[in-house]
């Protein structure tokens, strides 16, 4: 009988040690359930707050490219060329120049089609006060160039109120 008692798989556990065991058991899942569920919390309230910060930097970030869209140049060609002598020492002298304008407003396109002739005008005005030797060089043209923009935007202010003007272009700059 002994060895009956020995070979029987029941074997009896106090009550107080599988009943304390188990209790930390639960004790231990809960807790585990209860950081997770704090984790979880804490997750969603700082990704919540992040997505409407996102969705309002996302709003305007299509504000900026909405604003940011660039319209295609327009270039307006001054007709007919201007021609303009300078007397050099004892020579005569010739700057033969093909100008068009660049810009992206159809505002200005129209203010430089009515305004043609006062426009003209200050370009002749402004390339006969031209010093020949220093349109030689690329400073001196540069200049010129920044003179004219500078004078025809001053006209177009004056005029019809638009000034969005980008560039003086020569399309043909000849000095003989």
């Amino acid at each position: 009988m002994a060895e009956e008692k020995d070979l029987s798989l029941d074997q009896a556990i106090p009550e107080n040690e599988g009943g304390g065991k188990k209790k930390k058991l639960i004790i231990i899942i809960v807790l585990a359930i209860l950081v997770i569920a704090i984790g979880a919390g804490v997750a969603w309230f700082l990704l919540a707050d992040d997505d409407t910060e996102s969705d309002v930097d996302a709003e305007a970030a299509e504000e900026v490219v909405v604003e940011e869209i660039i319209k295609p140049a327009q270039y307006i060609k001054l007709k007919p060329r201007f021609i303009v002598n300078y007397n050099v020492g004892t020579r005569q002298r010739f700057l033969q120049a093909s100008i068009e304008i660049m810009t992206r407003s159809q505002e200005v396109v129209d203010a430089v089609e009515l305004h043609n002739p006062m426009i003209r005008n200050d370009i002749v005005r402004i390339l006969s006060d031209q010093d020949f030797n220093a349109l030689r060089l690329p400073e001196g043209r540069t200049a010129l160039r920044d003179q004219l923009r500078e004078q025809l935007i001053t006209t177009l202010k004056n005029e019809s109120d638009v000034d969005d003007v980008e560039a003086i272009l020569f399309t043909d700059f000849v000095m003989q």
